[in-house]
C-alpha cells in the first residue's frame, strides 16, 4: 500500500504542475492551444501509452459490454463540458472561489459515488475514517478558498486606489459563476466515476493474463474519448469563428507548440500514474485515491504559486493558504489510515 501512495504522490506532482503550461503560450490564442492539447494530451498520448503497455488493448475494449463503454464515455463527455464551464466560472468569480467550489464537489462526489454504485463500501471503521478525511479535506479547501478570496479583495483595493476617482470596478453576477463552478465540479467528479465504471475492461484484460498495473490505463482511453469530443469540438469551433488558426504559423509559434506538447504529457502522466496507484491501493483505491489526488495536487499547485511570487505582498492571505495546506496534509494522513483498515 505504501508504494501505492508514493506513486500517487508522483501523480499529484504532475496534476499540480500541468497548469504551469497553460500560462503565457503566446502567440497561440486559448483555442489554438486547446486544439493541440486536446489532440495530443486527451487523445494520442493515452492511446499511445496504453498501446505500449497493452498492445492488444482494443481486443479487451471490444469484449466490454457496450453499455459500460457508452456510460464511461458519457462521463468523459460531462468532464469535457465541465472543463469549459470551469473557464467561464473563473472569468465570472475568479480563480480561488472557482477552484475551491469545483474541487470540493469533485473530490467528495468523485470518491463517494463510485463506492455507492459498485457496493465497495468498506468496513465501518474504515468508512467513518474515510468520511472524516473527506470532511477535513473540505475544511482545508474552504480555508484555501478564503485565502484566495482575501487576496483578490486586497488586489482589488490596490487597483481601485490606482484608478481615477469615479472609475467603477466591473460587476459580474456571483450566483451565475457559482452555478457554473458547481456544475463543473460535478463534471470533474464524473471523470473519476467514468474511470471507475470502465475498470470492468481492466478486469477483462487481467482475465487474459495482462498485468493489472498495465491494464489500468485502458479505462482512461474509454473515458477520455468522450472528453476529447467535448474539448476538441468546442475549441475547434472557436478557432474557426475567431480565425485564430493563423496562430499556428505566427512568428514564435514553435515555443507555443512545445509548451502545448509538454503540458499534454504532464497532464496525462498525472492520470496514468493515478490509475496505476489505484490498483496498488486496493479495492477502494479509486475512491481513496481521488480524494488524495485532488487534495495533494492542490498543495502542489499552491507551492508553484508561492514560488512564482503570486502571494507576495499578501501576508495575511498567505498565512491562511499555508494553514489550509497543513489541513490538507492532515486529511491525506487520515485517508491513508482509512485505506489501511479497508
Amino acid at each position: 500500500m505504501i508504494y501505492g501512495f508514493l506513486l500517487l504522490l508522483v501523480a499529484c506532482f504532475f496534476q499540480g504542475s500541468f497548469g504551469l503550461g497553460m500560462k503565457k503560450y503566446q502567440p497561440f490564442s486559448w483555442e489554438a492551444f486547446w486544439v493541440v492539447f486536446s489532440v495530443i494530451g486527451i487523445l494520442l498520448i493515452p492511446i499511445g501509452w496504453t498501446w505500449l503497455e497493452v498492445p492488444e488493448f482494443m481486443t479487451y475494449v471490444r469484449e466490454t459490454p457496450p453499455q459500460v463503454l457508452w456510460l464511461a464515455s458519457f462521463c468523459g463527455l460531462l468532464w469535457g463540458i465541465s472543463s469549459i464551464l470551469f473557464g467561464k466560472a473563473v472569468d465570472s468569480i475568479g480563480v480561488s472561489l472557482t477552484y475551491g467550489v469545483n474541487m470540493g464537489i469533485s473530490a467528495s462526489a468523485g470518491s463517494l459515488i463510485p463506492l455507492l454504485i459498485f457496493g465497495n463500501i468498506p468496513v465501518a471503521r474504515s468508512f467513518i475514517l474515510l468520511l472524516a478525511g473527506m470532511m477535513i479535506m473540505l475544511v482545508g479547501v474552504v480555508v484555501i478558498t478564503k485565502a484566495g478570496l482575501d487576496k483578490e479583495k486586497s488586489l482589488k483595493k490596490q487597483l481601485q486606489q490606482g484608478q481615477k476617482s469615479g472609475a467603477k470596478a466591473s460587476d459580474k453576477p456571483l450566483s451565475k459563476g457559482l452555478i457554473m463552478a458547481s456544475i463543473a465540479g460535478l463534471g470533474s467528479a464524473a471523470m473519476n466515476i467514468g474511470f471507475s465504471y470502465a475498470n470492468q475492461t481492466l478486469d477483462i484484460a487481467a482475465g487474459h493474463g495482462v498485468s493489472e498495473m498495465s491494464a489500468s490505463l485502458i479505462p482512461w482511453v474509454i473515458t477520455l474519448s468522450g472528453g476529447f469530443v467535448a474539448n476538441f469540438v468546442y475549441a475547434f469551433i472557436m478557432l474557426i469563428k475567431n480565425r485564430t488558426y493563423r496562430d499556428y504559423i505566427a512568428p514564435g509559434s514553435g515555443k507555443a507548440y512545445a509548451k502545448a506538447i509538454v503540458t499534454s504529457f504532464v497532464w496525462f502522466f498525472a492520470l496514468g500514474f493515478y490509475a496505476k496507484a489505484t490498483v496498488m491501493l486496493g479495492p477502494i483505491g479509486s475512491s481513496v485515491g481521488w480524494l488524495a489526488f485532488n487534495g495533494l495536487a492542490l498543495i502542489v499547485s499552491n507551492a508553484w504559486g508561492l514560488k512564482d511570487g503570486e502571494w507576495k505582498g499578501f501576508a495575511k492571505p498567505k498565512k491562511l493558504l499555508l494553514a489550509g495546506n497543513v489541513i490538507l496534509i492532515a486529511s491525506w494522513i487520515v485517508v491513508g489510515i482509512a485505506n489501511g483498515l479497508a
